[in-house]
């Protein structure tokens, strides 16, 4: 889980710390530059679920900058753009430990 919560601290500037009153090996919430814990990180359950958590979505603006910054760090991803349909582009990646992620852009 180390290194999905250092992943989300680098990729996304969020902060992790440990869920109140949990095993912070275990549970870690992520926080906003605001103080708002928008993310829960929880170890899976079952050992036969791929990766550590199974998917997490997230608003996000900057399409172009951040598309720049996954790719410069040698993540692979996927596009879509479902601005006609949806009204959103979407990049799709996994954690360093697996994890699915998606990262939605409405307006950008």
């Amino acid at each position: 889980m180390r290194q999905t919560l250092a992943f989300f601290e680098e990729m996304l500037g969020l902060r992790a710390e440990a869920a109140p009153q949990q095993d912070p090996a275990l549970n870690s919430w992520l926080y906003d530059s605001t103080g708002n814990d928008l993310v829960h990180v929880n170890l899976r359950e079952h050992p036969a679920q791929d990766g550590p958590i199974n998917h997490i979505a997230f608003s996000c603006s900057g399409y172009d900058d951040m598309r720049q910054r996954l790719t410069q760090a040698g993540l692979a991803i996927t596009e879509l753009d479902n601005r006609k349909t949806m009204g959103v582009r979407q990049i799709f990646l996994r954690g360093p430990e697996g994890a699915r992620i998606e990262l939605h852009f409405r307006g950008d």
